[in-house]
């Protein structure tokens, strides 16, 4: 799946809202979430959007997947690729679901 993942930059001529999403990584019990775009495997680095439970300061930036795993931040095995649109969708679902924000 990882091999799948595009590298850092090869997804910058696509809209946000159509660029698919490889993985999230989650923190369930506060509702803070990662979802990853884009990945270069030497660094540990990722390009994707970050969720801390407040769609107003979420924001699309650069993830040290390091750093994620440092602070016990957990990737979620059962995502499966769909568009950053289709994602928002779901988080929306997840949320509601268990009554976050």
């Amino acid at each position: 799946m990882e091999d799948e993942i595009p590298k850092l930059y090869e997804t910058d001529g696509i809209p946000a809202e159509k660029k698919v999403i490889y993985q999230k990584w989650e923190i369930p019990q506060i509702g803070f979430y990662w979802l990853i775009a884009e990945l270069d495997k030497k660094e540990n680095l990722a390009f994707g959007y970050a969720n801390l439970n407040d769609d107003n300061f979420a924001e699309w930036g650069y993830i040290s997947l390091d750093e994620l795993t440092e602070n016990k931040v957990t990737k979620c095995h059962s995502w499966k690729p769909c568009s950053f649109e289709e994602a928002q969708k779901k988080m929306q679902q997840y949320r509601r679901e268990r009554h976050l924000r």
